[in-house]
């Protein structure tokens, strides 16, 4: 599956239905959170609010399930394919075998979204992303890091530590591999003027990744800009293809041009035209 969503994709708690629109339209595309998000005691009811809403909208949206080796996984999945969901995201995603279990609860399989948050995640990234069910990947570096017994995800400077970067880079390079599209996770610090966010998203946005997940509307208008290629980026990449005719390797405005740049000029257009699109 080559779905993309994004680029701004915004959490929204499942048990919060009076939400479920006002995150809808505050982003791309919202993730009704039926994992981390909710309470243990407020699961099942949760789950009744997201069904309903599916039932009533034709909006798309993400659905993060609880994890599907469990019955409450295992529920969340067969309650909102049978609803008519289209897209499922699987936290602290480790086997194939959960993958298997949401890809052959209904009679149409989804397409899923997988989240690398513990080593042994990281470890099975190349036997998870050969899945046919998988449309993408996201990683968490706040689970990641408590999984390794780390005692904080960033620096003093608030950059995450090298060894979480390591991980994010590792998703990357698999996700290229498998030509699956690859997510960057959330930057929950909100109260420091936005300089993670910004620097987290355009990291992301420059290393390949082709959308941001969010937990704050207020996220979506950072996420949007680092996504979307700059004005100039655009009209140099139209330039330099419609001087290329059918040329190899030429000189372009100063710089030695074959086809990898090509292929990153085409790249810069077809992620302008969509993310305009949407």
């Amino acid at each position: 599956m080559t779905t993309i969503f994004g680029p701004s994709i915004l959490f929204c708690p499942g048990d919060r239905p009076d939400r479920f629109a006002k995150a809808a339209a505050a982003a791309d595309i919202a993730v009704l959170d039926l994992e981390d998000a909710v309470a243990a005691d407020a699961k099942a009811s949760a789950r009744d609010a997201v069904c309903a809403y599916l039932r009533d909208v034709s909006t798309d949206v993400l659905i993060r399930i609880n994890d599907p080796a469990t019955e409450t996984g295992q529920a969340d999945a067969a309650a909102i394919l049978a609803a008519g969901a289209r897209a499922v995201v699987i936290g602290k995603t480790e086997t194939v075998a959960q993958i298997d279990a949401v890809a052959g609860t209904g009679a149409t399989p989804p397409a899923i979204i997988v989240t690398i948050e513990s080593a042994r995640g990281l470890l099975a990234l190349p036997e998870l992303l050969s899945h046919e069910a998988v449309a993408g990947v996201s990683w968490g570096p706040y689970d990641l890091a408590a999984d390794m017994g780390m005692r904080a995800v960033r620096d003093d400077a608030g950059a995450l530590l090298p060894i979480l970067l390591q991980a994010r880079n590792t998703m990357l390079i698999h996700a290229a591999a498998a030509r699956v599209p690859a997510y960057d996770t959330v930057t929950a610090e909100l109260s420091d003027g936005g300089t993670m966010l910004e620097r987290d998203t355009r990291e992301a946005a420059t290393l390949g990744c082709v959308g941001k997940f969010m937990i704050h509307p207020s996220q979506t208008a950072t996420v949007r800009a680092a996504f979307m290629p700059s004005d100039a980026d655009v009209d140099r990449s139209r330039r330099l293809l419609a001087a290329v005719g059918d040329r190899g390797a030429f000189l372009f405005e100063g710089d030695m041009v074959d086809e990898p740049m090509m292929r990153r000029a085409r790249t810069i257009l077809a992620m302008a035209d969509r993310y305009r699109a949407d």
